[in-house]
Order: structure tokens, then sequence, then C-alpha cells
């Protein structure tokens, strides 16, 4: 069982990141393989819209995200964390998910296989919760309508300025970390 963390997060141990590292940490426990990507890091162009992975079953453009889509399509669950910028994901998670387009076919069914149990996890500033909840709700959409992915669940991460103010609420960390364990159920 594979477990894999993708971070659209420019701020590596910042709030995302650190909640979806606690996410990871019980999936470890209930005994997945996990592995984090952190989406500022890879080197690779967003979708040009081109039409190849329509009549081919890939992506024409040979970056990194060629072995990310190599990950995605091995990995049985999936934590997606992304900070809420100018009242949408991060520009990195955006670009992530439209590259995600090479794993639907023509007819926009998903390529790899469905069932994969995804949770995302959401970080803003603002303290009301329920602010962004139609980001989540959009890119969960996706997820299931296009990928195939079942959603288990979904963490708010609200009303934190600075990047390692989220180590103070252990509450919250210890959702995290129980939402990790069950993620596979």
């Amino acid at each position: 069982m594979k477990v894999l963390g993708i971070v659209g997060s420019p701020r590596k141990n910042g709030t995302t990141d650190t909640v979806v590292q606690k996410v990871l940490e019980g999936a470890a426990e209930s005994g997945a393989e996990t592995e984090i990507i952190y989406i500022n890091d890879l080197n690779f162009k967003g979708c040009q819209g081109c039409g190849f992975c329509n009549v081919m079953p890939e992506c024409k453009i040979k970056d990194e995200m060629t072995g990310v889509y190599t990950k995605i399509e091995e990995a049985d669950g999936f934590v997606f964390g992304a900070p809420i910028y100018f009242l949408q994901f991060s520009g990195q998670m955006r670009l992530f998910l439209d590259r995600c387009y090479a794993l639907v076919d023509a007819d926009l069914k998903p390529r790899i296989p469905v069932g994969k149990k995804a949770m995302i996890v959401r970080s803003q500033g603002d303290p009301e919760k329920a602010s962004y909840e139609n980001v989540s709700d959009e890119f969960a959409d996706v997820l299931k309508t296009y990928l195939g992915m079942e959603i288990k669940d979904g963490l708010v991460v609200a009303g934190f300025d600075l990047p390692r103010d989220v180590v103070k609420d252990t509450e919250l960390l210890e959702s995290a970390k129980q939402a990790g364990l069950h993620l596979m159920d």
C-alpha cells in the first residue's frame, strides 16, 4: 500500500506541509509506504492544450511530470495539500492538476485505476473555515470525476498566519494523524 503526499505550497515545513506530513505519519503507522512530492521542486511546464494525450496514452511533454505520472498510477492513496492564494489553490497546485489531464482519455475517463483514496488539506489565513469550501469542493470534483478517486476526508487549516504556528495546535495535528491512519479504510 502506497500513499503519496502532493504539496502545492512553496514553503517546505510551512503550514500546509506540516499537516500533510502528519497525515502521512498516520498512514505510515497504519502500514503504508509513504512519499511526498513538493510541486514547487519539480521542473515542469503547464499543459499546452495540444491534444496529444487525447490520441496517445501519455503527455507529449517530457519533463519531471513524466515520473510523477508513474507514481500516481502506482499509489493507492493521496494527500493533496495546498494553501489558498488569491481565493484559489496555489498556482503550483493548479499547474499540477492541469498536467494531470494526461491521465484522462479522449472520453474524459481515467487512464489510471479507479477507486484510489484521497484527501485534501486546505490551508488559509482566514480563520473562517467555510470561506473557501468551494475551492476544496471543485478540486474534489476533478479528482472524483476525471481520476476516479474516492475522497475520504478533508482538513481545513484556518487562521495561521506564520508558517510554523500550526505546530502549536496539537489537536489539529492529532486530527491529521488520525485521518492518515484511516485514509485507506
